[in-house]
């Protein structure tokens, strides 16, 4: 498994490749002529435009209910795009739904990380924010899952500027294990003052993957319990999230000698892209984007992977 970002003006070098599962674009054009799938976000950088890409072992590819996917043995890459249409809650059931058929019906029974894009997801949706409509959606096709024994995964949820709802995941052979924050009440345990459902996400998920852990950490916010810190004030939003993301390290027990090897901000305004960031986050291959964060209060969202050095 790697995960690394990828100058767009380079698409050619990342199409005939035979080992990757699944690319993420960026600002980057709709067109792909690669075999791995691939997903044309509506986010666009603070900067280039850039691939995100996720490689493995040779992968086969397929495509099924609408669903482009390929995997490896170990690994399953799989992405789906919706038309955003009202109302949401049956658009997310419907999109993963989709998604957990093709990866359960392949052998990849378990959810690690999922990735959530949607246009307006702060408007109102049959007189509920989009948002929430989302996670009601999202609760019904995951509730049938979880009782089969499978895992809430890792997840972001970002509004986009214009699209279709884009959900793309990896998902495992073998489970992961949740991480939780202490300094946060569990997404899944909120109260219902946040809607009708609460959002069914882990704040991290740790694998075993090629002798090494893995920790995917969620989209992390400046959130203390269940509250939103420090409305109006980026710079202090920073500080929160960032000792949120300490926070999720620290539980995953990763050995001293781990390594991020990729984060990925979502900020609200231009002045989020030059927050200033503390070690180890500021020294990992990092992508900036403009995105709506799920609270309206909030202006920045960062998530990332991290990596323990040891192989056993």
């Amino acid at each position: 498994m790697r995960i690394f970002y990828y100058p767009a003006d380079r698409r050619q070098e990342l199409e005939g490749r035979g080992d990757i599962l699944g690319v993420v674009g960026y600002g980057t054009p709709a067109t792909w002529q690669g075999r791995a799938p691939y997903v044309a976000t509506a986010l666009v950088p603070m900067g280039p435009p850039m691939y995100e890409v996720i490689a493995g072992g040779p992968a086969i590819s397929a495509t099924r209910e609408g669903v482009h996917y390929a995997h490896d043995g170990e690994w399953l890459f799989a992405a789906v795009a919706l038309g955003a249409r009202e109302p949401m809650a049956s658009v997310a059931a419907e999109a993963y739904g989709r998604i957990l058929r093709v990866a359960e019906g392949e052998g990849y029974g378990y959810l690690i990380r999922a990735w959530q894009y949607f246009p307006d997801i702060h408007g109102l949706d049959q007189g509920l924010e989009r948002y929430r409509q989302f996670n009601r959606g999202r609760h019904q096709a995951l509730e049938g899952y979880l009782a089969r024994g499978g895992l809430r995964p890792a997840a972001t949820c970002i509004g986009a500027p214009r699209g279709d709802l884009t959900l793309h995941v990896l998902a495992h052979r073998t489970p992961g294990l949740a991480i939780e924050n202490p300094r946060q009440v569990s997404a899944y345990r909120y109260p219902d003052i946040y809607g009708p459902r609460p959002p069914d996400f882990v704040r991290a998920m740790k694998v075993a993957s090629a002798g090494r852990g893995w920790l995917w950490i969620s989209g992390t916010a400046a959130i203390v319990g269940h509250e939103s810190q420090a409305p109006g004030d980026l710079e202090a939003q920073a500080r929160e999230t960032f000792a949120n993301l300490d926070a999720l390290v620290a539980c995953a027990g990763l050995g001293a000698d781990r390594q991020v090897l990729a984060v990925k901000a979502y900020v609200r305004v231009p002045d989020g892209a030059r927050l200033s960031w503390p070690q180890p986050w500021g020294m990992a291959p990092a992508l900036i984007l403009r995105g709506d964060i799920c609270r309206s209060e909030l202006g920045l969202e960062i998530e990332a992977v991290v990596v323990d050095g040891e192989r056993r």
